[in-house]
């Protein structure tokens, strides 16, 4: 019996239209990350001696301008590789796909915030738990994909499925962890976050079925 929610399977142009219009939100979002970026403005007379300490000023804005922009980047990239396994979809998948792009879209205000206040605990939390909740949202879509080869092509094997799955929970639970640290400082927190593909990597090892999984 199946079910009447998922689209026909040769239904290829509607898949594609997610896979667009996801396209098209990321750029929009990595594209705006930019606009935070100002040049100093500083009188003609005075430039040569303040140039300098004007850049060092910004110099956190050009920090989460970075670190949102391989943020986005990364998923971009997953969700067009996971995306791939992906032969179907319902109103369901459509609807985990929204709130995936939600996140992408919160990044560009997140970023604004964070480099406007990088030494606020609150900042670094809401910057943080953004990125957890994209990892989050990314998982739960191939999560709901892939059980009992839902939306994916049926002869994929257990091994790709399990290794993805613990690639995709283990990032965002690293995300999660680096939470407290906004308390000790931007530098701690920033040092959990570059820590996660350590992480991942080590999951993978652990809980992963194939070491080439999810790799194509």
């Amino acid at each position: 019996m199946t079910d009447a929610s998922i689209e026909p399977p040769e239904d290829q142009l509607g898949l594609e239209r997610i896979v667009f219009f996801s396209d098209a939100v990321m750029a929009i979002a990595i594209t705006l990350l930019a606009i935070d970026l100002r040049v100093p403005e500083i009188a003609p007379a005075s430039a040569a001696q303040q140039l300098a300490a004007s850049l060092a000023a910004i110099r956190p804005r050009f920090m989460t301008f970075f670190i949102s922009f391989l943020v986005i980047a990364i998923y971009w990239v997953s969700h067009h590789r996971y995306f791939r396994y992906i032969k179907r979809y319902d109103t369901r998948l459509m609807w985990l796909n929204m709130m995936f792009l939600f996140f992408i879209i919160c990044m560009p205000f997140l970023a604004s915030l964070l480099g406007e206040y990088v030494f606020v605990p609150l900042a670094l939390i809401a910057y943080t738990l953004a990125i957890a909740a994209l990892g989050v949202a990314l998982a739960l879509i191939w999560w709901y994909a892939s059980a009992g080869h839902r939306l994916i092509a049926p002869d994929l094997d257990a091994a790709t499925i399990r290794t993805i799955n613990v690639r995709l929970w283990s990032a965002p639970v690293m995300f999660l962890v680096a939470v407290p640290f906004a308390y000790v400082g931007s530098t701690a927190v920033i040092i959990v976050w570059w820590l996660s593909p350590l992480v991942v990597l080590a999951a993978m090892r652990l809980w992963g079925g194939s070491k080439r999984a999810g790799r194509k």
